[in-house]
């Protein structure tokens, strides 16, 4: 081992707390982006792998009823590289052991084996029998939510006919990998299933002999999606069609979309802040070690290393450290990355999902770890390469305190000798001092803008579920009813008020910009429910005209006062133009409003009941249940506090638990910066301290001294703190906004304080072990030391 070598394993095995205390920043930035883009990666490949293996389609329609020759005549669009037609229908579940309706998707499948689009992947049992119209497969996740086996039976009423089911397979599809219920937020396993179905039962079972409903279809290579939707909408039109969409638009595939934006987003926030932190923490302690050793470079310059060994000798000091915090961080990161995909494989399924790390992604974390520890020694290499061994070998010029600005302001203020000394070597030191204060500000916002999630998820909770939705059933219908249908459920026994809602989905257009969306709808005098802006104002429905949540105003790109074209996708196809009178900020969804007379003037079809929202005598749930699961125009019953208890279930699981390893990186910061900083204060100043205890000045007096410096930098931290956390915050709240979900901006003032407490924690019990080694002060050996 060269000599420079040797003395390097010396210098870190000395410096190895200071060393490790970088190395848990550096590695806190590794470990996330490792673990946000292997699991991002993991989840893409995953994907991919099983939309190219099953043929998941690239555009899909919907539509009345068609003939199934119509497949033919869409296949000859150019562009279209196969198409296929299939049947979907909604039914309603009975199991005698559930009061509550249980709701299932059931999509025909060819029972010879010829589908080729969104492939079935059989995880248990078999494809149903052709003559066999009572057996299905069975989605995976209703399955094991529900406990169902292989030959387990059920009652379902479809098409108004009841009917008698037998689960033969288990399986999965990729247009269903994130299964969603209409209305609903998340995915409710044990309430919602999606069954396949023979296509001749099926057809046989909804009176839809030799026709479909739905088409799948993939595109050629180069083909324009915009030009082949177009060609579709038109063929379609005649039997109902509510217009062909791409990818993008399904709904599975934007929340899976929606998912790997927010890792992406992720991978670009948070590791930065970890870099820089730790760029200045080398920056600092190479310095400090630097000036230490002026005498051992004058000394090594003159045994003939040239500037550049210097140099390169202490450059490899970072890279040491930079070295084992990718190992940490590795470790961590793969930890952690394994957890998360365990947590998504519960949300959506895959056939397979398996962790997966590429040696790319290790050695590019080590990069930006060498690099941002590189980048920090460079100006302690330019200070070693600049010294000569003449000047490097005598004492460097005692420091000249003198009476200043702090001096002055300190002698105002009343301090104390011990005050003095503190204050004096604060600003004898300002650029060190600043960067300790502006490393804890920086560990505070990290921290302040991760928690403030959680007061988002808790504020969009409370308006969605509590402010914005006041009923606590809500029963959709098989098709669009009247009046009859809500005086109906108004008899029913515990039913204390109910109101009429519809939505109908249209396409809207301004401009060059179309987007597909829904108009709901309720009464003026409604109760149940209200629209609530981001400020907690309840917004009245214009009397004419559409209120447009902000988002999807963002995305046609209008104001209020501006008109948009309104096509109805579905029944009479109507189209007109209506004026957008106002825009309300939401959180869920890009939706459109309108009062009951636009909505009928759009749909003109005399039922204006899509939905019911019911008030209930708690009481009474299990009887009005009961009677729902009797009623055959009943397709669904969604109960709001299930939904709400579903939310905040995956809160726990999933939030909560990043939250852990947040508070964990954070704390990594503060500790990393405080113990660095508590360091090279006990290292300079030893001196003074022996000195003071000599003088008389007790343990604790002295104690102060170093203690007092580190408090003081830490309490100028915090305003700093919550000042960059706020704009932090802000940036990464807009990041992880997408055009399913806009996360409010409403943190508490209890996470400011929650935020503080726990980097005032972590500095406390770093500052402590440092505190121990004043106390062990050996004053003899520190006074015999040459300064």
């Amino acid at each position: 081992m060269k000599a420079l070598d040797l003395k390097l394993v010396r210098d870190l095995w000395h410096m190895r707390g200071q060393a490790l205390a970088i190395a848990l920043v550096l590695a806190a930035a590794t470990a996330t982006f490792i673990l946000s883009t292997s699991v991002h990666r993991s989840l893409t490949e995953t994907r991919d792998a099983y939309y190219a293996r099953n043929d998941f389609a690239d555009v899909f329609a919907s539509m009345t009823r068609a003939p199934r020759g119509i497949v033919a005549r869409v296949a000859e669009i150019p562009g279209v590289r196969r198409a296929e037609g299939s049947i979907q229908q909604f039914a309603t579940l009975d199991f005698p052991d559930r009061v509550e309706p249980m709701r299932a998707l059931i999509n025909s499948v060819n029972e010879h084996g010829h589908s080729r689009l969104n492939r079935l992947t059989l995880r248990q049992g078999r494809m149903p029998h052709p003559g066999q119209p009572s057996e299905v497969v069975a989605d995976e996740a209703f399955a094991e939510a529900n406990a169902l086996a292989i030959g387990a039976s059920m009652d379902a009423l479809i098409y108004g006919k009841k009917q008698r089911l037998t689960i033969v397979g288990i399986g999965l599809a990729p247009d269903y990998i994130y299964a969603l219920a209409p209305g609903d937020l998340i995915p409710d396993n044990s309430r919602f299933g999606v069954f396949w179905m023979g296509e001749e039962a099926l057809e046989a079972a909804t009176d839809r002999t030799e026709a479909i409903n739905t088409l799948a279809l993939t595109l050629e290579r180069g083909a324009s999606e915009g030009d082949v939707i177009r060609r579709i909408d038109s063929l379609l039109a005649p039997y109902g069609g509510t217009g062909a969409y791409g990818r993008e638009d399904h709904l599975s595939h934007a929340f899976l979309e929606n998912e790997l934006m927010q890792l992406d987003a992720m991978t670009k926030v948070i590791p930065p802040v970890f870099l820089l932190v730790s760029t200045f923490l080398v920056y600092i302690v190479l310095g400090r070690m630097i000036r230490t050793e002026r005498t051992q470079i004058g000394l090594i310059k003159a045994f003939g290393y040239s500037d550049w060994a210097i140099g390169w000798h202490y450059l490899k000091f970072a890279v040491a450290v930079a070295l084992l915090a990718t190992m940490l961080g590795s470790l961590a990161g793969i930890w952690i990355g394994r957890a998360m995909t365990q947590l998504y494989a519960e949300y959506y399924r895959f056939p397979f999902l398996y962790y997966r790390l590429s040696s790319g992604i290790v050695l590019g974390a080590a990069a930006l770890a060498i690099g941002a520890a590189g980048l920090g020694a460079l100006g302690g290499m330019r200070a070693a390469i600049r010294l000569t061994p003449a000047i490097a070998m005598s004492p460097p010029a005692p420091p000249a305190y003198r009476a200043g600005m702090v001096e002055r302001l300190g002698h105002k203020a009343g301090f104390s000798a011990i005050g003095h000394m503190i204050v004096r070597h604060i600003a004898r030191w300002p650029g060190r001092s600043a960067v300790t204060s502006f490393g804890v500000a920086l560990s505070m916002a990290l921290l302040f803008a991760t928690m403030q999630f959680l007061d988002a998820s808790r504020t969009m909770l409370n308006s969605y579920f509590f402010r914005s939705q006041r009923q606590d059933l809500t029963v959709s219908f098989t098709e669009p009813r009247n009046e009859d249908a809500i005086f109906a459920l108004a008899q029913i026994p515990g039913v204390q008020r109910v109101e009429a809602t519809r939505a109908i989905a249209v396409k809207m257009s301004h401009g060059n910009r179309v987007e597909r969306t829904a108009i709901e709808s309720s009464g003026p005098d409604s109760l149940l429910s209200a629209r609530i802006d981001s400020d907690g104002n309840e917004i009245a429905l214009p009397p004419a005209g559409l209120m447009l949540s902000r988002q999807l105003a963002d995305q046609l790109g209008v104001r209020a006062g501006d008109s948009v074209h309104v096509e109805m996708l579905g029944g009479r196809r109507t189209r007109m133009m209506q004026p957008v009178v106002s825009i309300v900020d939401e959180f869920i969804g890009a939706r459109a409003y309108a009062a009951e007379a636009t909505l009928e003037a759009l749909a003109r079809d005399a039922a204006p009941v899509g939905a019911a929202l019911l008030k209930i005598d708690p009481d009474a749930r299990r009887d009005i249940l009961a009677r729902l699961k009797q009623m055959p125009v009943v397709l669904g019953v969604t109960e709001r506090d299930a939904a709400l208890e579903l939310f905040e279930e995956m809160l726990d699981e999933n939030l909560f638990t990043m939250m852990f390893f947040y508070i964990s990186f954070a704390s990594a910061i503060t500790v990393g910066v405080v113990y660095n900083s508590a360091r090279i204060l006990f290292s300079e100043r030893a001196h003074e301290l022996a000195t003071l205890r000599v003088l008389g000045y007790h343990r604790s007096e002295v104690g102060i001294v170093l203690l007092g410096e580190l408090a003081l930098l830490v309490a100028a931290a915090v305003p700093f703190g919550c000042l960059i956390g706020y704009w932090m915050a802000q940036l990464m709240t807009a990041m992880f906004s997408s055009d399913l979900f806009r996360l409010p901006f409403a943190p508490s003032r209890a996470t400011y304080g929650y935020s503080i407490l726990i980097v005032l924690a972590a500095a406390l019990a770093t500052a402590f072990t440092v505190a121990l080694r004043v106390l062990r002060l050996d004053m003899v050996r520190v006074l015999k030391a040459r300064e």
